[in-house]
């Protein structure tokens, strides 16, 4: 009796012990919101390893998220499932809710298939309260300074500057003040290959090699300019933005320059064949629309992009030319602030660059929707997707119901994000002169909170 009493004390533990363990799922959300909430990137770094096998599993992601929220709490349980749980959360930093949902591959391995962060909807005043709160919190943290800019059916919602232009002199940034604009270039250099499309002088279908008579490669002769408008000619990076390419930026100083440097490579992959992001193949476009227009690159722009669209304050000034300008300044590893001015091209080029303020991008856009610039099924086609997330010069993205174009650019102590959503008729400007992607961290602070309920809210750790 006294064995079988023993026997059926140990079953009845077991049992209990059983009940009352929670499933592999909400327990791996409870170890993962501990990490999360303790803002450690060692105690992040043990979740992914012992979690997802990698230690370094978009563990900057979680640090961003971790300082946009100011850490989660729990508001109530929506699903429980041994493989899946789902919980609502409310941000500490401000009021909004997040739903997280963690899914584990199996209850025997325990490794999580992926999280989920969800930002929630809120009113359109919520979510510019929100936006606000977070610019300010990362500008008294010296993590931003620049402009940002909202619109909505012509009528500005938002328009704010943070920091210093120059920490030299302690120049305030104002929203006035010209900003490099990177990669954003290539909606202008987009748009003048356009024109010319629209004028009959380019051909979308036409071979590079049509306009460029003497290019060396003539593998890369055929690309065609449509491939090089959505990033798929394999055309490369320039040769001269990288932090080890300090001897091409002291020599080269014009487009010819840079065919000189780059124009005896061939493609990286069959043109047409894949999607990769390419410098290069936005400077041959420039180099086209020299061939095809008789005129300067950026006399052509100057006329027929940035005077017709009132963009008085964009150009493309050289190293020398500068006064005026936000300086950049650049993160060193050890937390110090520096120029980023040596890493920067004598002059921008026809794939990024120049300068701008966040009203010039505003007028941008308004030109661009009143078709003052290309005509409206041309820019129809730019803003369409090509790729996965790219048309012509422009990127462009999100589900059918709520898409979004515009472009983004990032350099050593310049960050820069535009983004229009046909869908409310809402545009948002970030400049800033400090590193990426600060301003597109902004932009998408509002743009998860301003997502249909129905849309894809979710951003993805896996």
């Amino acid at each position: 009796m006294r064995i079988l009493f023993n026997v059926l004390t140990v079953l009845s533990s077991c049992l209990i012990a059983q009940a009352l363990a929670k499933p592999p799922a909400e327990t791996a959300f409870e170890e993962w919101l501990s990490a999360f909430n303790r803002n450690d990137r060692v105690a992040l770094t043990e979740f992914n390893a012992r979690r997802f096998g990698e230690p370094d599993h978009n563990i900057e992601y979680l640090l961003d998220s971790r300082e946009e929220t100011g850490g989660l709490d729990v508001v109530k349980i929506e699903h429980r499932d041994p493989l899946k749980f789902v919980v609502l959360t409310q941000e500490r930093s401000f009021p909004v809710q997040r739903r997280i949902t963690v899914e584990v591959d199996d209850a025997a391995s325990l490794r999580l298939h992926h999280i989920t962060q969800e930002p929630l909807p809120i009113s359109p005043n919520e979510a510019l309260d929100a936006f606000d709160a977070f610019a300010t919190q990362l500008a008294a943290a010296d993590r931003f300074s620049g402009a940002l800019v909202i619109e909505q059916n012509c009528r500005r919602l938002y328009a704010k500057s943070f920091g210093l232009a120059n920490r030299e002199d302690n120049t305030l940034a104002q929203l006035d003040t010209p900003f490099l604009f990177a990669s954003q270039g290539k909606m202008f250099t987009a748009v003048a290959v356009l024109q010319l499309v629209a004028a009959g002088k380019i051909g979308l279908d036409d071979p590079i090699g049509k306009y460029l008579k003497d290019y060396p490669n003539e593998a890369m002769a055929a690309v065609t300019v449509r491939q090089l408008l959505s990033h798929q000619g394999g055309a490369g990076d320039v040769g001269v933005l990288q932090p080890d390419e300090d001897a091409n930026r002291a020599w080269v100083r014009s487009i010819a320059d840079l065919i000189k440097l780059n124009g005896n490579r061939a493609p990286e992959f069959p043109p047409g064949s894949a999607f990769e992001y390419s410098n290069y193949g936005f400077l041959l476009l420039g180099a086209i629309v020299e061939a095809a227009s008789d005129q300067g690159f950026y006399d052509y722009l100057s006329e027929h992009v940035f005077a017709p669209a009132g963009m008085s304050a964009t150009r493309f000034p050289t190293l020398e030319q500068m006064d005026g300008v936000a300086r950049g300044y650049t993160q060193r590893e050890d937390g110090t602030l520096v120029q980023s001015a040596d890493q920067l091209p004598w002059r921008g080029t026809p794939a990024g660059g120049g300068v701008t303020t966040v009203d010039d991008e505003v007028r941008f856009v308004q030109a661009l929707k009143a078709g003052k610039l290309i005509p409206l099924p041309l820019l129809a086609e730019a803003i369409k997707q090509q790729t996965d997330w790219y048309g012509y010069g422009f990127i462009s993205s999100g589900p059918d119901e709520f898409p979004h174009w515009g472009h983004g650019g990032g350099a050593p102590g310049n960050s820069a994000a535009l983004s229009i959503y046909p869908t409310n008729d809402m545009t948002m400007v970030c400049l800033s002169n400090r590193d990426p992607p600060v301003c597109d961290r902004l932009l998408a602070r509002l743009h998860w909170h301003l997502s249909p309920p129905s849309g894809p809210g979710e951003a993805d750790e896996d």
